[in-house]
This record gives structure tokens, C-alpha cells and sequence, in this order.
């Protein structure tokens, strides 16, 4: 099936609850938790990861549940997808409105629950959502196409609420340096991000619900036996393992760097809310520039090339801010140039680091069509589940270790930055730099066994084609 424009717009406008849960995590969770309500920093990384990990097994269970699911008039993701909305957004909220008075170990429950809630919910949206997308089209290309729809509103749209959400939100209150430790401002940003979430998975659930009649058959329904069998045999092929442990690698090194974000802008660069808004805006815009660069890769290049430059090139911008402070040739901060030469380094980065997940989800999508070219039966929901099963656990790992990370360098919690020791927060740059770039490079060792070429995947659909 060929995909006009405006369906490829309404399934990617879904991701726009993806972008802010991950906004979310990435600037604001964290550091509410532990900086503005004083949790303990193991605490914060635990929770995250408890939830992620909950997430995680659920994801192989809705995919399953989604692949046999029948129903003639939504099909089998929408069902999904549509009832996910407004329990993600409820909980979204929930999440920053604890009650007053609550102990460590309380607020620690609290985090839990409700980092447990949305990340279901999400994931009954995600995985038929993710599913949906490998099957609106066969095209070697165009798979690469609308995938990279998907990654550009999980990335562009994001940033435009947070910068809205620093500016607008987060006023700086009582002499504090920086917006982010005005606890006020967190449950009314809470709100208006539900209020997105909610609206952008129903304009998505209803503006491709026309594809259900010419979307491919579902296999007949499945035993358990069944389906554990199916699991393993996914689990064996060559294909699939590179694609799930290149991602996983990537995602250890971007669950740290996401949860930290926050931490290295405010205290390594000392930047305010603003200047942070405008990086965050930036990593958005990236994603924008992935959709067009992530497909002219695909074409070019077979797309395990294409994501192995992708990975060497983001690995590399992104820890280049860290790595020049180290050597000393980046800006001292609150100088002129230093908030300019971040946001190009970065932004270049993320590009980079979305185009290679881009290609990356591309390529899982041609490992369904492999495993229906032995089989003769389709499992998108498993495959994709799977992934982002992958996916969560190792994000969660990477919160967690991130956690540890601010433990082994004693970070203090509720205190501003004149209150930091400078050896503390000039560890803060080894993690940034040179630890996450390493971290990066090495996921290229699993992507080099990815086996399937243009040419191969071209026989494949000609057997498919076959049935």
C-alpha cells in the first residue's frame, strides 16, 4: 500500500505523546524528584528503572495480544491506541502532583506507581502504533520514510512544549538561578503536557483508522505454545539480534544522557532555563533534518552502512561539547560563543542519532518480512514489542546507572550550583564526554552482523510476493 501524505502526518502526530513522556523523563522527572522534592538520587535511577522494566515486559505481552486481535471495523492496533489516551494523560499528571508531606520511601512508591502507569499505557499505544507502521507499506524506502515521520514528531514537537513549558512555566522564584527549582510550575506543566499526549494519540488513532481495510490479514490465532515458539525463533535469527543489540547499546548511553541532561546544562555549562529551552528546541529541529537525511541514506546506501555512519557521526558530535572542555578548547562558561557552539555541536549530533534510529526501525521492519518469507506468517506486534522491550530495558539501565553515576561522585540533592564542589561537577563532564562516546561507538561492533543487503530483501518480497 502506498501512503498518501496526510495519513504518513496523522500516524506520525501519535509519537507526539512518545516525544513528551520522553521530555519528561529526560529534563524534568529526574531532577523534580530528587533536586526540588529531595528524593535520593538511588532512589529516582531505582523507581525508573522498577517502571521501565514493568514496561518493558509488557510490551512483549500487548504485541501478541494485538497481533491476534480481531476486529473488523478498527482492526487490530487501533483498539490500542485509542483506549490509551486518556489514562496516560491522567497519570501523567498524577505523577507530579504527590502529596505534601511524603517521606523518602513514600515518595519513592509514589515515582514508582505512576512512572509505571504512564509507561503502560504508553506502551498500549506504542506497540500497536509501532506495529501499524511496518505494516501501511512493503516498499524498501518508503518504510524508511514513514518511520522517519515517527522519529520526527517523537523529536520536533517535544521541544516546542518544553520551551514553552521553560519559558512560560518556569519563572525563577526566591532568588534561585534557574526556573527548574520553582516546584510550582510542575504540576501545571504536567497538565498541559497530558492535554497534548491525549490529543495527539486520538488525532492519530482517528486519522489512519482508514488504513484498517487494506492493511494485511492477521495470521489465524495463535496458542501460547504457539507464540513462545514463534518468540524463539524470532529471538535466533541473525537479523533481528543485530538490530535489537545495536539499539540497546545506543539506548544505555542515551537513558544517561537523557536523565542527566538537566544536571549538565544547568551545573557543567551553568546555562538558565532559556538557554536551555533553546538546546532542547534544537534537538527538536533535529529530528526534523533526520526525516529528510535518514531516507537519502537508505537510498544510497544499503542501510546497514547508512546507520554505521550515522552512529560514528552522532557518537561524536554529541560528546564533543564535553570532550573540548576536557582538553580545554571550549568556551569558558557564560561566555558569548559558548551557547552557540553547543547547540550547532549537538544539534548536528541528534540529527545524526535519529537518523540511526531511523534506519534502524527500517530495518526491523525488513526482518518481518524475512521471518514471513521462512515462516509464511507475520508477527509485527512480536518483533516491534520485542525491540521495545530492548528499547525500555536498556533506557531503564541507563537512568539507573545514571543514578549511581551522580551517587559514585557524591552530586549533592536540593542545593544550587555555588554549593557544588568544582571536582564534583568536572566529573560531570567525563560522563558527558568521553564515557557516553564509547558507550555510543561500541554498539557499531552488533550492527556489522546485520546481514540483510538491498538486494537480499528485494529476494525477499519476491517470495513473499510468491504466497
Amino acid at each position: 500500500m502506498t501512503l498518501d501524505s496526510k495519513t504518513k502526518f496523522f500516524y506520525g502526530m501519535g509519537f507526539i505523546s512518545v516525544g513528551v513522556k520522553d521530555i519528561l523523563y529526560a529534563v524534568f522527572v529526574f531532577f523534580y524528584f530528587s533536586q526540588i522534592l529531595g528524593l535520593d538520587q538511588i532512589y529516582t535511577g531505582t523507581a525508573t528503572l522498577i517502571a521501565i522494566l514493568f514496561d518493558a515486559i509488557s510490551d512483549p505481552i500487548i504485541g501478541i495480544i494485538s497481533d491476534n486481535y480481531k476486529s473488523k471495523k478498527w482492526g487490530r492496533r487501533h483498539p490500542f491506541m485509542l483506549m490509551s489516551a486518556f489514562p496516560l494523560g491522567i497519570s501523567t499528571f498524577l505523577l507530579f502532583s504527590p502529596f505534601s508531606g511524603l517521606n523518602q520511601i513514600q515518595l519513592f512508591l509514589w515515582m514508582t506507581i505512576f512512572s509505571i502507569l504512564i509507561r503502560f499505557f504508553l506502551t498500549l499505544f506504542l506497540v500497536p502504533a509501532m506495529s501499524l507502521g511496518a505494516e501501511l507499506s512493503s516498499d524498501y524506502n518508503e518504510r524508511t520514510v514513514i518511520t522517519s515521520y515517527r522519529i520526527m514528531f517523537t523529536t520536533l514537537v517535544s521541544p516546542f512544549v518544553s520551551l514553552f513549558g521553560l519559558f512560560y512555566f518556569f519563572v525563577p522564584k526566591g532568588g534561585s538561578s534557574t526556573g527548574l527549582l520553582n516546584s510550582e510550575a510542575y504540576p501545571k506543566f504536567a497538565m498541559f503536557c497530558s492535554l497534548i499526549m491525549i490529543t495527539s494519540i486520538l488525532l492519530s488513532t482517528y486519522g489512519t483508522k482508514h488504513t484498517v481495510s487494506k492493511l494485511p490479514k492477521m495470521n489465524k490465532k495463535e496458542s501460547i505454545k504457539s507464540m513462545l515458539r514463534n518468540i524463539f525463533k524470532v529471538i535466533k535469527m541473525k537479523s533481528f539480534q543485530s538490530v535489537v543489540l545495536f539499539t540497546m547499546v545506543v539506548y544505555i548511553g542515551f537513558g544517561i544522557k537523557s536523565s542527566l541532561t538537566t544536571y549538565f546544562l544547568s551545573f557543567y555549562f551553568e546555562l538558565n532555563q532559556k538557554e536551555i529551552a533553546v538546546i532542547i528546541f534544537s534537538g527538536g529541529m533535529a529530528g526534523l533534518i533526520s526525516l529528510f537525511i535518514a531516507p537519502k541514506l537508505g537510498e544510497k546506501f544499503d542501510k546497514k552502512i547508512g546507520i554505521i555512519i550515522s552512529t560514528i557521526l552522532f557518537g561524536f558530535f554529541m560528546a564533543s561539547p564535553y570532550n573540548l572542555r576536557i582538553l580545554g578548547f571550549f568556551p569558558e562558561n557564560n561566555s558569548n560563543n559558548l551557547l552557540i557552539i553547543y547547540t550547532i555541536l549537538t544539534t548536528i549530533g541528534f540529527t545524526f542519532l535519529w537518523t540511526s534510529m531511523s534506519l534502524a526501525y527500517s530495518m526491523m521492519a525488513d526482518v518481518v518480512d524475512e521471518y514471513e518469507s521462512i515462516t509464511k506468517q507475520r508477527h509485527e506486534g512480536l518483533f516491534f514489542s520485542t525491540m521495545s522491550f530492548a528499547y525500555k530495558l536498556t533506557v531503564g539501565l541507563g537512568y539507573f546507572f545514571a543514578g549511581i553515576l551522580l551517587k559514585l561522585i557524591s552530586f549533592p540533592t536540593q542545593t544550587d550550583i555555588q554549593n557544588i564542589p568544582i571536582e564534583t561537577i568536572s566529573k560531570l563532564g567525563i560522563i558527558g564526554g568521553p564515557l557516553l562516546m564509547i558507550i555510543y561507538f561500541l554498539s557499531i561492533l552488533f550492527v556489522l552482523k546485520y546481514p540483510l543487503t538491498r538486494k537480499q530483501y528485494e529476494e525477499i518480497r519476491a517470495t513473499i510476493n510468491k504466497y
